[in-house]
């Protein structure tokens, strides 16, 4: 791919929002410790962000409406470079909280815009590469927290490693902006708007999807380190390790699902995806022991990974509901998910155990499965958004 083409354009865009939010994501001690928030103040701080998503979210996709993904992913993207520095400027908590909810608002701003503007190049080439675009999200997300570990570990402040953060993955994030479509080139520029209450129940059920998809891998990710490393008998080297195979099942999983769904078609890719991720887990949860656990959160996230890239694809892919909307209300319900996930499994560890609280990840990964067939293409499409499968 050359960097002019819009593909590589949109997968430079995905990786340095990826980048860009791991960074301040991967510094959260050194801003908790600067302003002195105790355990319980820092988990209210660290809503913000979720909420500002869950906020803008319906907002973007109402606003792009009639117009081009392409502007409002560089308004994303300027927002979210800036907004990443925010949080050091904090010396309260009350203040560190605003600062993430401008982080949150840019941060959902940008991932609506660019997930249309995914759509749009996957229409124009014929043939899927959102998985892949996702994939990129992923990676980018392993540098921008190899940097924030980096920089923790030779006592860099928040402030400096976060400047260079914005300039590293911020600056050609924006300039990739430029080879994206233009709005005469995007079918979903002229649509008409459709109000959220007119919009398909199938919609909603595809967001519920989306919601247990987020669910299970908000859990994995806050829980799978102190799973292994304390009710499974692991390390605390063991419990890093939990959590860096899942994140690299999601991220490698990506880089195929596209594949997967042009072989299966949506439905059978969530089906088995679903069915990998519960049965998967659940072997490794009931096993007992950390190593096949680890390998249970590997099973988990590939069975994840191509769950949302699919659930937005069908969503965007409804006849006569504009692509913003669309991807609005699925991704709405999923942050929500990824929002209710960790307090959930927290919250049932706190009655029960953690071993026990965990297989509510399995169980996502069923209603996953169960969900499915909303994703099924309309029966009859002759809309621009139809797509060639992959050879």
């Amino acid at each position: 791919m050359r960097l002019t083409d819009p593909r590589a354009a949109i997968t430079i865009v995905f990786f340095a929002n990826g980048a860009l939010f791991a960074s301040w994501a991967s510094r959260i001690p050194a801003l908790s410790d600067r302003v002195g928030a105790s355990t319980g103040m820092l988990g209210l701080a660290l809503l913000a962000p979720a909420v500002g998503a869950v906020v803008t979210m319906p907002a973007v996709g109402r606003l792009l409406t009639g117009r081009s993904s392409r502007a409002f992913t560089r308004a994303g993207m300027i927002g979210l470079t800036v907004a990443v520095v925010l949080p050091t400027l904090a010396h309260s908590t009350l203040a560190l909280a605003a600062a993430l909810l401008v982080v949150g608002v840019a941060n959902s701003w940008l991932d609506i815009s660019m997930n249309a503007q995914g759509m749009t190049v996957e229409r124009q080439l014929g043939r899927p590469v959102l998985s892949s675009l996702h994939a990129a999200f992923s990676f980018g997300g392993f540098a921008g927290a190899g940097l924030g570990a980096l920089a923790a570990a030779l006592g860099v402040s928040p402030t400096p490693h976060l400047l260079f953060a914005a300039a590293l993955f911020g600056i050609p994030g924006m300039l990739a902006i430029r080879p994206l479509l233009r709005a005469d080139e995007d079918p979903d520029s002229a649509a008409p708007h459709v109000p959220w209450r007119k919009l398909p129940v199938r919609l909603l059920l595809m967001g519920i999807a989306c919601f247990f998809c987020f669910m299970a891998e908000g859990g994995a990710s806050d829980w799978s380190a102190k799973l292994v490393a304390d009710d499974l008998g692991g390390s605390a080297a063991l419990g890093a390790v939990a959590y860096a195979v899942f994140a690299a099942g999601m991220g490698g999983g990506r880089l195929v699902a596209d594949r997967l769904w042009a072989r299966w078609g949506a439905v059978g890719l969530l089906r088995r995806s679903g069915a990998l991720a519960a049965v998967g887990f659940a072997a490794g949860l009931a096993s007992g022991t950390a190593p096949l656990a680890i390998l249970g959160f590997l099973a988990l996230g590939l069975g994840l990974s191509g769950v949302a890239p699919t659930l937005f694809r069908a969503g965007a892919d409804q006849p006569g509901v504009p692509t913003g909307p669309a991807l609005a209300a699925v991704s709405s319900l999923g942050y929500l998910g990824f929002l209710a996930g960790p307090p959930l499994v927290g919250g049932l560890a706190q009655a029960t155990s953690l071993r026990a609280a965990a297989t509510v990840l399995a169980l996502a990964g069923l209603l996953v499965l169960l969900l499915a067939p909303v994703a099924a293409p309309p029966r009859a499409r002759t809309s621009p958004k139809t797509l060639i499968p992959l050879p």
